[in-house]
C-alpha cells in the first residue's frame, strides 16, 4: 500500500480506502474485484470536501457506501469541526475510515478533530 491508503477487512471482504489522486493504486485496483472508497479534492471522489473553513470542513459523501457490517450510508453532507489546522485529505481519510467502520455522519459531526 502507498502513503495514506487504508485496507479494512472482514472475514470475507476487503475495503480499500484510497486517495483518488493516487493513480498507481487506482490503476492496480481497477483490475481486481475490490470495494474501493475514494477520497480527495476532486469531483469524482466518493468522499470530498464541499467547503473548507478555518475551523470546519464540510464533507460530501457523493455516493452511497456500505459499512463493514453491511449497512448502507446514503449520500449526504456533514460538517467536521477542527480544533487546529488539518490537511483536508487527512480529515477525509479519517472520516472515510469512520464511516466504513459504522460511525454515522451525525456522530462524526459531533467530533472535534
Amino acid at each position: 500500500m502507498l502513503r495514506g491508503d487504508v485496507v479494512l477487512a472482514t472475514k470475507c471482504d476487503k475495503v480499500f480506502i484510497v486517495n483518488s489522486d493516487d493513480t498507481d493504486i487506482m490503476r492496480s485496483l481497477s483490475c481486481k474485484e475490490a470495494y474501493v472508497i475514494t477520497y480527495g479534492l476532486c469531483n469524482k471522489a466518493t468522499l470530498t470536501a464541499s467547503s473548507i473553513g478555518q475551523h470546519h470542513i464540510v464533507l460530501c459523501l457523493q455516493r452511497a457506501i456500505t459499512t463493514l457490517e453491511g449497512k448502507t450510508i446514503e449520500p449526504q453532507e456533514f460538517t467536521i469541526s477542527l480544533s487546529r489546522e488539518f490537511n483536508p485529505e487527512t480529515v477525509m481519510l479519517i472520516a472515510a475510515v469512520c464511516l466504513t467502520s459504522g460511525v454515522s455522519a451525525s456522530a462524526l459531526s459531533k467530533f472535534m478533530f
